[in-house]
Formats: structure tokens, C-alpha cells, sequence
């Protein structure tokens, strides 16, 4: 007979289990509706499903028009599908995507149903799955095959416990588990344990399971191979076979993580494995103990299944924390079906589901602080969590609407290597994704990037969006480009999941956004005179003291970033082509009268701090006036000084002072401007 305070625990376990499906549905809503990526590679995938609805193929030759990601089809099948209905674009990606985590609940929750478990025990599953949002990088509502594979796996997996005297159900379970792999081919790892999980609890159904698997799967692969001329193949296997393996992952980290993240639920395991065989040392009651056992066993299984998937996923070159999924949602599955029934031993363990669903609501797991430091780095490995980490604000909103209605009155095509959805957003046929250069073997990747290099020296694309500076192979190729806007800091629409997010990071992303395009010439304002728009190859018209260099520069210098926006071809440096902070000196333009009432203006920036360099306005030697600098780093803005009554119609020259051997300074388009009237 239960106790009150059992009651209290199951009701509380459900309430907060119900908590957060509530909490995750609200977070799911804010954020389905971004105007652009939530995860930078969702872009590529509405491209693969694209490439279908044109009757493009999808596992081609790689080429500057279309490389895969390294995933069978079914997701990108799905969105096709389902895009001939709604528009396709991020918002049915999302869609799609929440409608598998809804699945992967229900299942969940069948899983204690089918094992006969109390309401609480079936709610922990779903509550400690849905509280590792966070643990596994914001992924579950983002336009990526993870959920969707998953859901059909473990429906698969849950149809195959209920299938000992069903002979559909087998098939059933075969055909889902066969789909999860031509979802995610993940599922393959998952396909191998439902052999030997069926041993447990459907034996008798093995042929079915296998066969069927072994001709959807099996037979599909063959089939797709022969008709993309053996490019499924590569694509799936060869290719995803070729990254690098961390072993350090593999052995330590991922197990690290997990116990970082979910310590309340480890001890739950181990207490509750170490009661559950227990009784297997008494020999009377071994039988009984596993006819009564089997789900225990079989769900056992897969969870170890899932945690192996999970090791293996994140040992491979370049996995984030989504790898964690499969076994986030198997261990969950686990803890339903383990759960002891009666007794102190259910409170304790239901105080310990509180645990986790309360320690997971409040912090954010980051575990880099303890692989840098060890144990000692405890404390700096947790953050309070933060809404704005997973949460759109409007001012991100705003700024993610705003870029995408300025792709979509592009100019020309628009070339985006991190977001090759944006081509299709600005009108072009889409383009291969900076992954996808990657992926492939070196002498494709070489090929490919040559043909890149000379569509941008033909003047193909009208403008080209970079995450950080332009890669070496790209470097020449811009020649004929300038930086048109470099975004900045919060000024960036950046993901909120993954990589360049700050979901679970503790070294922030920092590289700028930029924006290149063909120069372009300010227009000039009435009346306004040109002092020098360092057009010319070679500056006249100024003396130089100092080693401060002679000829403008169109916006590359060595490895420093671009400089930009400018306004046409050039600009003056204190720093070179070469980005040489070190040097210093100065620059005076020849003498010119200014008007009785006006402005100077000018664009102006520097290399990040303006101590040492000043921007002067000389009628004598000891009558010098300061225009003051704006703070940049490697933007020019526009600067309007206000000429004072004593300097009206005056001669005076412009002096550019670098007296930093840590900064530089940057001008360009140095007008007077008279006043109206």
C-alpha cells in the first residue's frame, strides 16, 4: 500500500515531468519561427530536400553546385514531401523535427506502459529526456535528421518488445528500424542490438525482424547505389569513414559528460542495477527472476546500445552534443522500466529523478573546464542557465528579418559558404556548403575550390557572406570584391544551437560577419569637395615622415581581417597591404580652404583601439585641431566634424598620426562639405 509521502513523490514527479514538455513546447514555439539558421547547417538540408522537389539528384559527383551531408535520405525525403503542401524552409524543417520529439515521448511513455509501470515512472522517462535539451545543444526542435531518426528507432525498438507472439508487429518494428536508417544511418548500431535484444523477448520473431530490415535496408542501399552510380555509397559510408576518430572522446569524455551532466541520474542507475541483481544470487529464483526481467534486460541493452552510439558519434571528427540523443533517450527508457516499486527504495529513487529534472532546469552543463583543469574546475564547469542562450530576443529576431529581407532583394547571386540556404532565399539554385568542402576526398576538394575561385574572379556572384575571413583559397579570388559590411558582436545573427552559438560553450565564438560585394562608389553630396579618395595606385598630393605606407589598399592586409566598408576601391592604411601593426608615422595631405560653414567628413576606423593615433586638422604648428576617432575594429564609419568659426575660410592640410606599433589606422573619402545656404 502506497504511502503519502510515495503519493507525494509520484505527483510530483509527474508535475514536473509535465513542467518541462510544457516549458520546451513555449521554447519551441519562440523559436520555430526564426527568420534564418537556429543550427548553421538547416540551411543545407532544406537544399537537399530542394534538389528532390526539382528532380535533382542528391547523391551527384560533388560539385560547386551540390555536395550531401554524409546522411541517408529520409529526412530530406520527408521535407520534399511535405514541402509540396507548405513552403519549404526553416519553419517545416523545425516542424517536422518537434513532431518526432512528440513521437520519442509517446514512446517513452509506452515503454513503462507496455511493462506495466506506474503513471510516475512512465512521466520520469519523458521529464528526463526532455530535461537534456540543453545537455544536448538545443537540438531537438532544429531542421536536422536527429529526431526524426531517432523517433522511428525507438518505436521500432518498443513494436519489437511488444512483438513475441506478433508476427506484424515484427514486421513492423523491422520496417521502422529499417526507415530509421535510411534516416540517419546511425540507426545501423541500433540495427545490430535489436538482434540481440530480440533474443531476449521475441526470439521466436528474429527471422522476421531481419529479413525485413535486411531487404528495406539492404536491398534499398543496393538499389539506390546502382542508380546514383555508386555515389550512396560513398557519400554514407566512404566518406563519413574518412573523419578522424578522437579516441580521447571515445574512451573518457563522452562517459565525463554524461556523468557532468546527469550525475543524479548515474547514481540512479547504479543503485538501482546493483538492487535489480541483487536477488540473481540466490539460485532458487533465478527463473522466476528472468521471466519477470526481460524488459529490464532488454531495455538494458539498448541503453548501453545508446550510449555506445553516443561515444562513438561524438568521437567522430567535427560531432557536437547532439550525438548525446541516443543515449539521452534509451537511458531515459532505462530508468522508466528499472525503476524499483514500493518501498524506500522508490522514494529514494524518485528523489533523485527530482534531483536531475531540478538540477537541469537550473544549470547548464559545460564540461571543458574539467578536461582543461581536472576536478579542480568543478564550479566553472556549471552555468545558471540563461534564457537568452536558447530563446530568440526580439533585437535577434529583428536583426535575423531584417538580413533575410535584405537576401531576398539581393542584388546578383549571393555565394554563402556557411549558409547555402541563403542563396535560395536571394534567388539562386543554392550552392555546395563549406561542410560539404570538407567532406569530400582532397583532389575533389581541390577541384572544386578552383571553380569557385574562378566564378568570383568572372564576377559571378553579387555578393558573398563569409563566417570570419575569407579562407587561403579564396584570398586572390577576391580581388575584385570589398568588405560591405563586417558584422559585429551582437550585431551578428548568429545560431542559437550548435556551433558559433553560445549553447553549452565556455570560449565564446568571436569571428565577424562579412559581407563582400563589387565596390561601390559613394555617392557624393552637392557641393562637396574631394580632398583625396586614395583611389590612385600611388598617393599624390601628400607627404609621408615615418614608415607610414605610400600606396592605398583595397581592404585585404596579410592576416589581419579586411577592412571595409570604403568607399569605392582603396583606402589609406597606416598598416599596409601587408597588416603590419608595428608601423608608425604620418600622413599630410597638401593644403585646401575650407568653406565658412560646413563639415569635414570623412570614413575612419582602426584596428581595435585608438590610443596613439589621431586624425588632425592643421592651420599652423601650434594651431591643431582634433577630429575625434571612432573605437572600431577593421570597420570604417562615417565621421562628420563641424569646421569651427576660427577655421572658416581658412588653409589648413590633414594630418593622419600612427604613433602605435599595436594599431592602425584607416581612412577613406575625405570631403569638405559646405553647408546649405
Amino acid at each position: 500500500m502506497s504511502s503519502p509521502a510515495l503519493n507525494t513523490l509520484h505527483k510530483a514527479v509527474v508535475g514536473l515531468a509535465a513542467a518541462w514538455v510544457v516549458l520546451l513546447l513555449v521554447v519551441f514555439a519562440l523559436r520555430i519561427g526564426f527568420a534564418l539558421e537556429l543550427e548553421w547547417m538547416e540551411g543545407g538540408m532544406l537544399h537537399q530536400a530542394l534538389r528532390l522537389q526539382r528532380g535533382e539528384p542528391i547523391y551527384p559527383e560533388p560539385s560547386t553546385a551540390f555536395v550531401p551531408f554524409l546522411y541517408t535520405p529520409g529526412y530530406a525525403v520527408t521535407l520534399a514531401a511535405l514541402g509540396k503542401v507548405f513552403p519549404l524552409d526553416f519553419v517545416l524543417g523545425r516542424a517536422v523535427s518537434i513532431a518526432a520529439w512528440i513521437a520519442i515521448g509517446l514512446g517513452l511513455w509506452r515503454v513503462g506502459a507496455v511493462e506495466g509501470k506506474p503513471v510516475a515512472h512512465r512521466a520520469a522517462a519523458v521529464g528526463l529526456w526532455c530535461s537534456a535539451y540543453v545537455f544536448t545543444f538545443r537540438w531537438m526542435d532544429v531542421a536536422r535528421p536527429d529526431m526524426l531518426y531517432l523517433a522511428l528507432t525507438l518505436w521500432g525498438l518498443v513494436l519489437l518488445r511488444e512483438a513475441a507472439s506478433d508476427h506484424k508487429k515484427a514486421l513492423v518494428a523491422g520496417l521502422l528500424l529499417a526507415l530509421g536508417f535510411w534516416t540517419k544511418q546511425t540507426a545501423a548500431s541500433f540495427v545490430l542490438a535489436s538482434g540481440v535484444a530480440a533474443l531476449v523477448v521475441a526470439p521466436r520473431q528474429l527471422p522476421t525482424l531481419v529479413l525485413t530490415i535486411a531487404v528495406v535496408a539492404g536491398g534499398g542501399v543496393l538499389v539506390g547505389n546502382a542508380m546514383t552510380d555508386g555515389w550512396l555509397w560513398t557519400t554514407i559510408y566512404e566518406l563519413h569513414q574518412s573523419h578522424a576518430f578522437n579516441e580521447e572522446r571515445f574512451r573518457k569524455k563522452t562517459w565525463g559528460m554524461f556523468l557532468h551532466a546527469a550525475p543524479f541520474v548515474a547514481a540512479l542507475v547504479f543503485v538501482v542495477v546493483v538492487d535489480r541483481l541483487r536477488p540473481y544470487t540466490r539460485k532458487k529464483t533465478w527463473r522466476e527472476r528472468w521471466s519477470r526481467d526481460r524488459g529490464f534486460v532488454y531495455w538494458g541493452l539498448l541503453a548501453v546500445a545508446g550510449l555506445l552510439v553516443s561515444a562513438l558519434g561524438y568521437a567522430t571528427q567535427w560531432a557536437e552534443p547532439n550525438a548525446f540523443l541516443p543515449g539521452v533517450c534509451f537511458g531515459a527508457a532505462f530508468v522508466s522500466v528499472s525503476l524499483p516499486e514500493g518501498g524506500w527504495r522508490e522514494r529514494f529513487a524518485l528523489v533523485l529523478v527530482l534531483a536531475q529534472l531540478i538540477f537541469a532546469l537550473l544549470v547548464e552543463p559545460m564540461y571543458q573546464p574539467i578536461q582543461d583543469r581536472g576536478p579542480s574546475a568543478l564550479a566553472a564547469s556549471y552555468a545558471w542557465q540563461r534564457v537568452d542562450r536558447t530563446v530568440p530576443s526580439s533585437a535577434q529576431r529583428t536583426r535575423a528579418a531584417t538580413l533575410r529581407a535584405e537576401l531576398q532583394a539581393s542584388e546578383g547571386e549571393v555565394l554563402a559558404l556557411h549558409r547555402p540556404w541563403w542563396s535560395v532565399l536571394a534567388g539562386g539554385p543554392g550552392h555546395v556548403g563549406s561542410m560539404g568542402l570538407r567532406d569530400v576526398r582532397p583532389e575533389d576538394n581541390a577541384r572544386m575550390t578552383k571553380a569557385l575561385a574562378a566564378d568570383l574572379r568572372g564576377g559571378r556572384f553579387g555578393s558573398i557572406w563569409l563566417e570570419g575571413e575569407p579562407p587561403p583559397w579564396m584570398v586572390h579570388a577576391l580581388s575584385g570584391y570589398r568588405v560591405q559590411q563586417r558584422l559585429q558582436d551582437d550585431a551578428r545573427v548568429r545560431p542559437m544551437s550548435g556551433w558559433m552559438s553560445e549553447a553549452g560553450v565556455v570560449t565564446a565564438y568571436r569571428a565577424d560577419q562579412v559581407q563582400w560585394g563589387p565596390p561601390r562608389t559613394r555617392p557624393l553630396p552637392a557641393g562637396a569637395q574631394v580632398i583625396a579618395d586614395f583611389e590612385e595606385p600611388r598617393l599624390s598630393g601628400f607627404s609621408f615622415e615615418g614608415a607610414f605606407p605610400r600606396q592605398p589598399i583595397t581592404g585585404m592586409q596579410g592576416r589581419l581581417p579586411a577592412v571595409g566598408p570604403m568607399g569605392d576601391g582603396r583606402l589609406l592604411s597606416s598598416a599596409g597591404a601587408q597588416g603590419r601593426l608595428e608601423l608608425t608615422g604620418s600622413a599630410r595631405s597638401a593644403s585646401f580652404r575650407l568653406p565658412t560653414r560646413g563639415s569635414i567628413e570623412l570614413l575612419a576606423g582602426t584596428s581595435g583601439r585608438i590610443e596613439g593615433l589621431s586624425l588632425r586638422v592643421v592651420l599652423t604648428s601650434d594651431d591643431v585641431h582634433e577630429i575625434p576617432l571612432p573605437k572600431t575594429r577593421f570597420v570604417l564609419v562615417p565621421v562628420s566634424w563641424p569646421i569651427p568659426p576660427a577655421l572658416a575660410d581658412r588653409e589648413v592640410r590633414l594630418e593622419l598620426v600612427d604613433a602605435s606599433t599595436e594599431a592602425a589606422l584607416y581612412v577613406d573619402d575625405l570631403w569638405v562639405v559646405p553647408a546649405d545656404g
